[in-house]
């Protein structure tokens, strides 16, 4: 499907949603939940198996509430949870909501998830200065705003949107772990300043040279399967690397550079071009390497393959999802 036909479909889509908020029938939080048999700091409502609340209502009588879930169900505002200022825990995880009202005065919050919803544009959350987590995972996100001050800020989860560029993030000089799977990112930049990054996935964009990691010699896992790269490059300098997926791209060769990884453990390949033992052996210096995929690679089409493997990485304990000899033989 082209992007002019997706962009119809999404309209009819967001028309039907229109049409159906006439027939929505109102439930309400104090509906299914007594808010005066609330006695602790924490409040969760999951409509997964229930009744699915469609209004946040009676929070004002919970003005100590620390943690409020209330996943799955038909929300559409967040407004009413403005009144929650002691709050460090929210998750409003699989609703309707659209946009961040209310959020600002959420000073004292450390975790705010609110994946799976409609969301189209982060506000500024500079008020969020004690942000530790933030996930917004499955919304309909075209650009990376809102966040350029969030110091604290560790874990970032953005996956599943409609992001283009890597941008915004320099001011997040303490984030440990960056999710981007599944947008339409061409280019990985805009990493530069953040040399505390332990994590980051890329995974089924739109990549098709490595890059951009310059700075980030602090990595330890390194996600980018399903894009189009035809190279490994670029890494040799981040040794602290533990695992590496570069699963279902277009790549031809290994190169002798990943000699420099020495720490690495779990190395995916699968789903590539790679054809040659000659490039199995650039491994064989990696002591540390445990798990190796290859499968669907015109290498894994030789009848010996998995024997051939073990001989030349007899430290091996998985080749593709199959323990080696080795390793089975350490279970008995």
């Amino acid at each position: 499907m082209d992007e002019r036909a997706q962009q119809r479909q999404e309209a009819q889509s967001e028309s039907k949603e229109d049409d159906n908020e006439e027939e929505r029938e109102v439930v309400t939080l104090s509906s299914c939940v007594d808010l005066n048999d609330v006695q602790d700091d924490e409040l969760y409502y999951v409509g997964t198996a229930g009744v699915k609340i469609t209004e946040l209502d009676g929070l004002g009588s919970l003005p100590n509430l620390m943690r409020l879930h209330v996943r799955s169900n038909l929300l559409q505002s967040m407004a009413s949870v403005a009144s929650l200022v002691h709050l460090e825990h929210l998750e409003l995880y699989d609703n309707q909501i659209q946009t961040l009202e209310g959020v600002q005065n959420l000073v004292n919050l450390k975790v705010l998830d609110l994946s799976f919803n409609e969301i189209r544009v982060i506000p500024d959350l500079n008020h969020l200065t004690k942000l530790e987590e933030l996930y917004v995972a499955n919304n309909k996100l075209k650009k990376i705003s809102g966040i350029e001050t969030l110091t604290t800020l560790k874990k970032l989860d953005l996956g599943a949107n409609r992001l283009r560029t890597i941008e915004g993030l320099d001011g997040l000089t303490e984030l440990k772990e960056l999710w981007l799977g599944k947008n339409k990112i061409t280019t990985i930049q805009g990493l530069e300043k953040l040399a505390k990054l332990k994590i980051i996935s890329v995974q089924s964009n739109r990549v098709v040279k490595i890059s951009g990691f310059a700075t980030n010699f602090e990595l330890e896992e390194l996600y980018l399967s399903h894009n189009g790269i035809e190279k490994i490059e670029n890494v040799d300098h981040l040794t602290h690397l533990t695992t590496m997926d570069f699963a279902g791209n277009r790549i031809t060769n290994i190169p002798t550079t990943l000699a420099a990884l020495t720490q690495l453990e779990d190395l995916w390949l699968n789903d590539n071009q790679i054809a040659q033992y000659a490039d199995v052996e650039h491994l064989m210096s990696l002591s540390g390497l445990r798990t190796l995929y290859l499968e669907r690679n015109p290498l894994a089409q030789d009848f010996e393959y998995r024997k051939k493997l073990e001989e030349l990485l007899p430290e091996l304990d998985q080749i593709d999802a199959t323990p080696t000899t080795k390793a089975r033989q350490g279970r008995r």
